[in-house]
């Protein structure tokens, strides 16, 4: 009886042992069978920052499993195939761009228009008044915030207003080694070395062989001789090159580098200074 008892504990022992080991065994390859095995990383993105267990084995899919979606330009700072790792700091950048339109003022000019009638101080005839133009702007912000900015186009809408003084002061022309010979009042047109101001078959040079630019300008050279330098109030100094079929007596034509600046000059009087 006493042997009878004994052997059913040794084998109700031996039983509860061998169950612990299944169950251990069992609950271990359930574990690797289910991919299981987990890391802990903190991830940074949108302005905030949080641990996340994720059973994912690259940062990509660990970002993916949390919900973060990268854009086009975003940038993480782990290349997405990297192995994720306990501990590992996910920081994600938001990078965007913007093309925005601002209008911007376009500065006036002031004209000294010379008047040897006019009496007293310089006197202001007409008021200058700003112009406007618009750009537009691509913008880089980096997490919301203003990183830099590029313009890509700019477009005059509103030209300005000169701002006119009379004086009976003469201009100083001194300061660019000329000296006054005389002083001419001419009718002045403008041009500029294109083919709409100068026809098809404009090759962009003078009559003497110059480049036409900014600074050359036409004459009747019965009237002022090829190679004068001159000041032209308004315009600025120059130097006589060119001749044309309609500079005929007491005119002149002004180039300009673009059509636009030549048609805006448009035909008026201006006064001429002859240096030596």
């Amino acid at each position: 009886m006493f042997l009878g008892n004994l052997r059913t504990a040794r084998a109700r022992v031996a039983a509860a042992l061998f169950f612990a080991v299944v169950l251990v065994f069992g609950t271990v390859i359930t574990a690797q069978s289910d991919g299981t095995s987990t890391v802990q990383v903190t991830i940074t993105a949108d302005g905030q920052q949080w641990e996340y267990t994720s059973t994912q084995t690259t940062v990509g899919a660990v970002l993916k499993e949390a919900g973060v979606t990268l854009g086009k330009l975003d940038r993480c700072n782990y290349s997405l195939n990297t192995k994720a790792v306990d501990g590992m700091p996910i920081r994600i950048t938001r990078i965007e761009q913007k093309i925005v339109t601002e209008t911007r003022p376009v500065a006036f000019k002031t004209v000294s228009k010379y008047d040897p009638r006019h009496r007293g101080k310089a006197a202001v005839i007409r008021e200058g008044q700003a112009g406007e133009k618009e750009v537009r702007v691509l913008v880089y912000y980096k997490d919301g915030v203003q990183t830099s900015s590029k313009v890509l186009e700019a477009k005059v809408v509103k030209a300005p207003t000169d701002r006119i003084v009379v004086t009976a002061e003469r201009p100083t022309l001194a300061s660019r080694g000329g000296t006054r010979v005389r002083t001419l009042r001419m009718l002045a047109t403008a041009y500029d070395p294109g083919p709409r101001s100068c026809g098809r078959y404009a090759d962009g040079r003078t009559a003497n062989g110059m480049k036409a630019q900014k600074g050359v300008v036409a004459v009747d050279p019965r009237v002022i001789p090829l190679g004068t330098k001159l000041y032209v109030e308004g315009y600025g100094y120059c130097i006589a090159a060119d001749t044309g079929g309609a500079i005929k007596g007491n005119k002149i034509d002004l180039c300009y580098d673009t059509y636009a600046e030549a048609i805006r000059f448009g035909r008026k009087y201006v006064t001429v200074h002859v240096l030596k």
